[in-house]
């Protein structure tokens, strides 16, 4: 074994494996992978093996559909060897309206991935699967290019890929431990001998969070046992000259499959499900499974004898239950780990299998820096500590047991809540505020009326349509107000706070003591990395608010780029809470509350400084997303509920209302504010987006060649912003297909209905030709189509009027 690596791989199952042949694909060949058993021995060699097309996220849609291509083209092509992959297709069963809904809005978003995938009729279902019973399903969606290969196969050939590339595997040997030297780099202490490696990735399944310990890396995510079980023959499947398609049906919540003469069943139960291993996996455990559970499965085995008549006639042969590892949003783990530099996390995948390609794009990563996808929502960096092991057990649960749900925009579940709070939460619940998650922190989304207690589960508009109405119309007319706590905030202070920032920063910073900028964070090759309000205090000393999402990201990328300056990053997240005092009434409520001159003169737009309200010091920001007349006040948490008190006490006068975030994002929509996450991406820059005026190109920051490089090739995609041009009650929530004619055209980034405006909006990427006024577009939404064309400027205060009263 080398005494050296560029990488070190720990975990040689489909994930980590997988990674090793496209770092050498990217040329990266300098490899060594570790495992402690032999290849596949965690969760590979059991897993069933199902690979399909059928997903709400666009990311993993895209990992999933190139995975396939991995398997059934790409290796087979460079091995010389047929296809393990069986083409069987799939068809997904649901069962009421508002799954209908759902996967209206799946096949939407498909048109993105490539993959063909549509609706078919019972009788048509009945041909595509003559084996089913679909009497009782409301809605069937065919993926004629899904099935499932056998694991072992294609990963041992990714195996002999690598290594006749230059890689190197190392089984039976297990890490026991990993140093960090001064020089950065990795010692990497296994059974067999030490490796010194500058980049290590934690690709150990099960084992991950025992990995992660060695550094000091927290890994939230949980095993839980999953049973499947596969069938005598039955002659009637033996006669079959076409294998059947792999179904999943929602009420019995299993996947349903051939496995030669018999049948491979899954269920995924929705309660009774089985954490295991929590204080740790003992290292011993390989290819181990489970004695079976059948009991446990029951309600859902009589279900599928119901859908498959034919399960009634067979015996069971086996039962497989072994682990699967399942994180609290049932994504993968994948990039950066916090806090350490060329540490990469590659885990926590409950179909590893099929998402097998996210190698490819960790490799992107690790060598260009970003990929060509948009990792926000795989970013292990989305989790830190609050995700502890209560909460990660919590939501893993609900992950398993929710696996073939239905799934709908408005759905608010309880589990592992609240684990993130404000200092204002209990109140505003006591008041009737709606809280929805975000990165765990509880933020208020509607507020309950007399009249409006609770909502349905809907695509299209539900009972909160109305209460939304009346929030943006408080805000408009009057003044809201609402707590804007969950936001990253830093402090940068020190000698080169300024030249540190202004390193970072692709728009030019604020010149003046007192002044706000809007900036975005570049990568090298481009890609958005964070966005910024930035509020320069002195030369030294400067205040920035980012998206909660991206908190322990911002503040990593901030960390991995001041070495070189005299600078101190604090992180302000927990500490301080804020609120949004917006509308026309703002400045006569402040007033009542403050000595401060509020007046434009003395404090003007994009202005910020610090203010006494009542006797408490709280940093003020003449800024408002919702687009109207206001501040955000920004203090410490324990400051928090009484100046709210205080606001609401004199704000009564003049028509104070509390607002939530479904008002909140309708109102910076109709401005056309972009959000991160959604309009700002890692592989989208500031041109394509549409920030030119953000853009400084006259001095240089990280980004800056390459963004220069792209205004002189041209953008292939280009941001828009759609006015809807029917009343149709179905918005765009993300990712769906957007056409000019029969033509796709782009992709749906976020989207609303403009209640002070009277009709929906939304943002797409679009072909630059069309993003022109007017132009005219159709966008598939779960109700079905619809029509909208292009605006150049906002639809609402187009000149910023309200802004700067």
């Amino acid at each position: 074994m080398k005494s050296h690596a560029q990488v070190v791989i720990i975990g040689g199952g489909s994930l980590g494996v997988n990674l090793m042949y496209h770092l050498t694909q990217e040329g990266w060949t300098d490899i060594v992978l570790v495992e402690k058993g032999e290849l596949t021995s965690g969760s590979t060699w059991h897993a069933a093996g199902l690979c399909p097309n059928f997903n709400g996220n666009h990311t993993l849609s895209s990992i999933h559909e190139y995975t396939i291509k991995l398997y059934d083209e790409i290796l087979p092509k460079e091995t010389g060897l047929s296809s393990s992959f069986h083409k069987t297709g799939s068809l997904r069963v649901g069962h009421d309206e508002v799954e209908h809904q759902w996967f209206t809005n799946i096949l939407s978003r498909a048109n993105h991935i490539g993959c063909e995938m549509h609706f078919v009729s019972k009788e048509e279902a009945s041909v595509i699967n003559p084996m089913m019973n679909f009497d009782n399903a409301k809605s069937i969606l065919y993926t004629p290019n899904d099935g499932h290969v056998d694991p072992t196969t294609v990963v041992t050939q990714l195996a002999q890929l690598s290594k006749k590339a230059g890689a190197e595997v190392s089984n039976f040997n297990r890490v026991i431990d990993i140093n960090i030297l001064p020089t950065g780099e990795y010692e990497v202490i296994t059974e067999l001998g030490n490796i010194i490696a500058q980049h290590v990735v934690n690709a150990g399944g099960c084992f991950s969070p025992q990995v992660g310990a060695m550094v000091g890396s927290y890994v939230p995510l949980v095993n839980l046992q999953h049973q499947y079980l596969i069938t005598d023959s039955h002659p009637d499947i033996a006669a079959l000259t076409k294998e059947l398609p792999v179904t999943r049906d929602s009420i019995a919540a299993s996947y349903i499959r051939q496995e030669g003469s018999g049948i491979l069943i899954g269920p995924y139960e929705t309660r009774g499900s089985k954490p295991w291993g929590l204080d740790g996996v003992d290292w011993s455990f390989d290819r181990e499974l489970f004695e079976g559970d059948l009991d446990r499965l029951m309600p859902w085995l009589e279900r599928c004898m119901d859908i498959f008549p034919l399960f009634k006639e067979v015996g069971i042969s086996t039962v497989i239950n072994g682990l699967i590892t399942h994180t609290p949003d049932d994504n993968l783990l994948v990039g950066p780990a916090k806090g350490l530099r060329n540490f990469w996390n590659l885990c926590g995948a409950s179909i590893g299998i099929a998402q097998g390609g996210i190698g490819k794009y960790l490799a992107q990563w690790m060598v260009h820096g970003q990929t060509e996808l948009n990792m926000a929502s795989l970013d292990s960096r989305r989790f830190d500590h609050w995700a502890d092991k209560t909460y990660c057990t919590t939501r893993a649960i609900e992950s398993y047991e929710r696996m073939y749900s239905m799934a709908a925009p408005n759905e608010n579940r309880p589990h592992g809540r609240p684990i993130r709070v404000s200092a204002l939460h209990t109140l505003l619940s006591q008041k009737g505020a709606i809280h929805t998650v975000n990165t765990g922190f509880e933020k208020p989304s509607w507020f309950a009326t007399d009249g409006t207690r609770n909502e349905t589960l809907t695509w299209g508009h539900s009972e909160a349509h109305e209460v939304v109405a009346q929030e943006c119309a408080a805000v408009q007319k009057s003044c809201g107000i609402t707590d804007i706590s969950g936001t990253a905030k830093f402090r940068i202070t020190g000698k080169d706070a300024f030249k540190f920032l202004d390193h970072l920063s692709c728009n030019k910073l604020p010149s003046k003591d007192g002044r706000i900028g809007l900036t975005l964070f570049h990568a090298p090759n481009g890609g958005i990395m964070a966005e910024q309000t930035i509020s320069r205090i002195d030369k030294e000393n400067f205040l920035l608010m980012g998206a909660i999402g991206s908190e322990v990201k911002d503040y990593q990328w901030l960390e991995w780029h001041s070495d070189d300056y005299d600078v101190v990053i604090e992180n302000l997240t927990e500490s301080w809470g804020g609120l949004l005092l917006t509308g026309p009434n703002a400045r006569k409520i402040l007033s009542q509350c403050t000595q401060e001159d509020l007046s434009n003169s003395a404090f003007s737009w994009l202005s910020c400084k610090t203010i006494k309200i009542d006797s408490a010091s709280v940093f003020a920001m003449r800024v408002s997303y919702a687009g109207e007349l206001g501040w955000e006040l920004h203090m410490p948490t324990w400051q928090l509920i009484s100046i709210y008190e205080s606001l609401m006490e004199m704000g009564e006068e003049f028509g104070l209302k509390d607002f939530g975030g479904l008002a909140f994002n309708s109102m910076r929509l109709e401005k056309m504010y972009r959000a991160y996450g959604a309009e700002f991406t890692e592989e989208i820059s500031a041109l394509e987006a549409g920030m030119e005026r953000f853009l400084d190109l006259d001095r240089n920051f990280i980004g800056a060649d390459n963004i220069r490089e792209r205004l002189s090739m041209g953008v292939k995609t280009k941001l828009a912003f759609l006015i809807f041009d029917d009343q149709i009650p179905a918005e765009c929530f993300g990712n769906e297909a957007v056409f000019d004619g029969d033509n796709l055209s782009g992709i749906i980034t976020s989207g609303a209905y403009g209640y002070r405006v009277g009709h929906s909006i939304a943002f797409a990427y679009l072909k630059p030709n069309l993003c022109i006024e007017g132009s005219k577009l159709r966008v598939e939404t779960s109700l079905g189509s619809r029509n909208c064309h292009v605006s150049i400027d906002p639809a609402y205060d187009k000149t910023n009027e309200k802004l700067r009263s």
